[in-house]
């Protein structure tokens, strides 16, 4: 089964995501984080971006006050790797904002997060580190876990695969231990743990998908934020079928979709960078 594109349509070369970024700085000045053949570092006060790994990394600026604040934004189709001046690492997914002080104070480590990051903590018992996304907020001591906020999502997952992280709602307060996540219910207000397998939630990080019964609808929402999509359903019904496996994360859109063409009674058809979801018997 090969995925459909219509006949006399202008076809737009639908790319997987890269390493990019906008660096916002204190002043208000955007500086882009593209990778690029040039192994050059470059330095932007105390940033070191260094282009040939999609990585930039921070020191702590002895002249900057505590209150200003950098901001990492990736756009959809975008992917970057943040190194906190406290040597603490920040993946960030595509159409994700990390904004994080130019120093972090005495009391404390607090960054603010919209959409999704892998956190690996650096642990410091006198500085907790805290992630703040509009909802909860995620208190760490050391740790890895990845969080998942976007604004437009019913749910804030917190997923822990190592250490320990206390998870605080607006109402309530949890403790997560490896192999569990929080999910923060925005519009109920209130929190489930679950156990899971944290691959699934992780994988994105390391170049690849690993599904296990997840739903299309969801799927679709993650491939639209790194292939930089519009999709639409023929009827919502088709959100709730679910699929499993694995999907390397640089693959070329098309044979991502036929796989699951494969197994399920769908069909994707493509116009320029829309994807219309529809069954094969229509």
């Amino acid at each position: 089964m090969r995925v459909e594109i219509p006949e006399n349509t202008s076809i737009a070369v639908i790319t997987p995501g890269e390493s990019k970024a906008i660096l916002i700085l204190p002043d208000g000045t955007n500086v882009n984080l593209d990778r690029v053949v040039d192994s050059t570092d470059t330095f932007i006060g105390v940033a070191k971006i260094k282009r040939n790994e999609g990585t930039i990394l921070f020191e702590e600026d002895k002249r900057g006050s505590e209150m200003e604040y950098n901001t990492v934004v990736t756009p959809k189709g975008g992917e970057y790797h943040v190194v906190l001046s406290d040597g603490s690492k920040v993946w960030l997914n595509a159409d994700s904002k990390l904004k994080f002080p130019v120093n972090f104070g005495e009391g404390g480590r607090e960054v603010f997060l919209s959409g999704e990051a892998y956190f690996e903590v650096t642990r410091d018992t006198a500085k907790p580190f805290v992630v703040k996304t509009g909802s909860v907020n995620v208190q760490v001591l050391g740790t890895a876990f990845n969080v998942n906020a976007y604004p437009e999502e019913e749910n804030v997952e917190t997923t822990l695969v190592e250490g320990k992280v206390r998870v605080d709602g607006k109402n309530e307060q949890r403790i997560l231990e490896p192999g569990t996540q929080l999910v923060y219910d925005k519009r109920r207000e209130n929190m489930v743990v679950l156990k899971v397998d944290t691959e699934e939630y992780i994988s994105w990080k390391d170049g690849y998908y690993y599904f296990k019964r997840e739903t299309l609808g969801r799927i679709m929402d993650r491939l639209s934020r790194w292939y930089n999509l519009n999709v639409f359903y023929q009827n919502e019904e088709l959100k709730s079928i679910e699929f499993g496996g694995r999907l390397k994360r640089y693959e070329d859109i098309t044979y991502l979709l036929e796989r699951m063409e494969e197994t399920q009674d769908i069909k994707f058809i493509i116009k320029g960078n829309t994807i219309t979801v529809q069954r094969k018997t229509d």
